[in-house]
């Protein structure tokens, strides 16, 4: 099953970065190397971006029980220092 590397910016806003990793230390690395601390490794069933950016949503939820925040478009790339 697949590592997927997700952060939520200061602001609030979802990132979820491909591609998916195979071991939980490649997701660690590229989250260290490119979002320093900021950022979670989350292992997934699935190695197809939109269904995985859905359960990274539904964790959120989950988390934080804020249904605006878990609904938001989620970015798939790495911001300006934004993360």
């Amino acid at each position: 099953m697949p590592f997927w590397v997700w952060a939520i910016s200061d602001k609030g806003k979802l990132a979820v970065f491909k591609p998916a990793y195979s071991t939980e230390e490649e997701a660690s690395n590229y989250g260290f190397s490119h979002l320093g601390s900021n950022f979670e490794v989350t292992q997934l069933t699935t190695i197809n971006m939109a269904e995985a950016t859905r359960a990274i949503k539904r964790i959120v939820f989950d988390r934080r029980h804020n249904l605006d925040e878990a609904l938001q478009r989620a970015r798939h790339k790495l911001p300006d220092k934004e993360v």
